[in-house]
């Protein structure tokens, strides 16, 4: 896979289909796997290109603490590498902080926005699940924290449907999997996230969407996202929770399509 060199360590990332740049960015823990169902339904049509994030995948580990502006820095190290002046960006979780990040230093770099299950400002209720998230990786051993970690990822209806041990399973067959400091590391830039008193100055057309039974973010963490940016449309997507492009991938998918078609 290609490499690119930051200044924290080499980012690996992939680019598939041709048309204008649709950059997808992951969320805690997650890498550029997850947006498999995006690549495949808009490489006909767009320049799709997905990374791993520092701390995850194939990504390098970092070496110190870090904040979605660095991970927003990184990022468009990478854009610049690949040539894109600009770019449709999709944010998930801490790639929705990172997005918005990118959104607020370099706006001309960000042809549209969209935020997926992300937050603009913590409460006491994300500031404590956060925190317990570090607390299960540090003392649990790994598949007991993957039990609990799925629980916060995705919704009842998924995991009813799919199978707690199924995706368990598959989480723990990850090919790269996280190490338990990088995801500490992590959930610390989770924790120093806040775009709150900033929101307004977000002026790129801007789709806001999650997932009904999203049990990380609630609907007013999401309304607190479409009403701060102007003109910003939100969708809630129902039985779905935390993960929408895995989730609930052809509706996911619908929504992106008809919100880029309406950019030109």
């Amino acid at each position: 896979m290609p490499r690119v060199a930051t200044g924290a360590g080499e980012l690996v990332y992939e680019e598939l289909g041709s048309g204008p740049p649709l950059l997808f960015i992951s969320g805690t823990s997650f890498d550029r796997s997850m947006w498999g169902g995006q690549v495949a339904h808009f490489m006909g049509r767009y320049r799709c290109v997905t990374f791993d994030n520092r701390d995850v995948g194939e990504s390098a580990l970092a070496s110190a603490a870090y904040t979605p502006r660095d991970m927003a820095a990184d990022t468009l190290v990478l854009m610049d590498t690949l040539g894109l002046e600009h770019a449709h960006v999709v944010g998930h979780s801490l790639g929705g902080a990172v997005a918005q990040e990118i959104a607020l230093a370099v706006p001309a770099r960000v042809r549209s926005l969209v935020l997926v299950d992300t937050w603009a400002r913590s409460d006491d209720y994300t500031r404590g699940t956060f925190r317990t998230w570090q607390r299960l990786r540090e003392r649990c051993e790994t598949r007991e924290f993957l039990e609990s970690a799925t629980l916060f990822a995705v919704g009842h209806t998924f995991v009813n449907t799919v199978g707690l041990e199924t995706l368990v399973g598959m989480y723990a067959g990850a090919p790269h999997p996280q190490n338990a400091h990088g995801f500490v590391r992590q959930v610390d830039a989770d924790l120093a996230h806040d775009t709150g008193d900033r929101l307004g100055r977000i002026t790129c057309p801007t789709l806001v969407i999650a997932g009904e039974e999203d049990t990380i973010f609630f609907r007013e963490h999401h309304e607190m996202l479409a009403e701060g940016i102007a003109g910003a449309r939100l969708v809630m997507l129902p039985k779905t929770g935390h993960m929408p492009p895995v989730e609930s991938t052809d509706a996911f998918n619908r929504e992106l399509e008809r919100f880029l078609a309406a950019q030109g």
